[in-house]
């Protein structure tokens, strides 16, 4: 893979990443609810979500991955509910104490599976990587080792855009805990974690 090929493709990359959409709307909105790590845990699962994703495209299991769409729909109106029922909890919450948000280990891994749910349930990635790939490398040619390099480069450029947001978000945490802010940082967030829900069921 050339070099050039190589720095576009990490470009490109983050540009697909951090472009607006029910991940980004995510992540911003778990961070300035829970912070940082809560933030970069949630964009880690919808990075390997997409690489799942990535993997399929670079290996040709087309019909394999169209063997999975029963599957993919009940994931999808699941992680939906879920999803709903997130933003409900968020939008009705009091205003964020932020001496409170301790760091813990059990809602880092859930937002590390709610990023996972995203990014799993949402199978246009993969048409996505399937238009996307062949502007940059020969799918035809592709060997273990350019497989590698595009793996590599994809999950560190496409992890950028998330953690970008998340270390944004962070930075907007202390109006969370204000007490008019607060309440409206609440349904805000709560109302984008519904949206997310909804664009997944109705994009069915």
């Amino acid at each position: 893979m050339e070099h050039l090929n190589f720095l576009t493709l990490a470009l490109a990359s983050f540009i697909f990443a951090i472009t607006p959409g029910p991940g980004i709307v995510a992540v911003l909105a778990v961070t300035i609810n829970r912070g940082f790590w809560n933030g970069a845990a949630m964009s880690l699962g919808e990075v390997t979500g997409d690489m799942i994703y990535l993997l399929v495209v670079m290996i040709s299991v087309a019909s394999f991955a169209e063997e999975l769409t029963t599957a993919l729909l009940v994931v999808r109106v699941l992680g939906a509910i879920y999803l709903g029922w997130l933003g409900y909890q968020q939008f009705k919450s009091p205003p964020l104490v932020v001496g409170d948000a301790l760091l813990s280990s059990r809602k880092v891994l859930a937002s590390f599976a709610t990023g996972f749910m995203i990014s799993l349930t949402n199978p246009k990635v993969m048409v996505f990587y399937l238009s996307f790939l062949p502007l940059f490398i020969d799918m035809t040619m592709i060997d273990v080792m350019t497989g590698s390099q595009v793996f590599v480069v994809m999950f560190f450029s496409v992890l950028a855009g998330p953690l970008l947001v998340a270390a944004m978000g962070h930075k907007a945490r202390k109006f969370a805990s204000h007490d008019i802010y607060g309440r409206w940082i609440n349904r805000f967030t709560g109302l984008a974690l519904i949206a997310v829900a909804l664009a997944l069921v109705i994009t069915i």
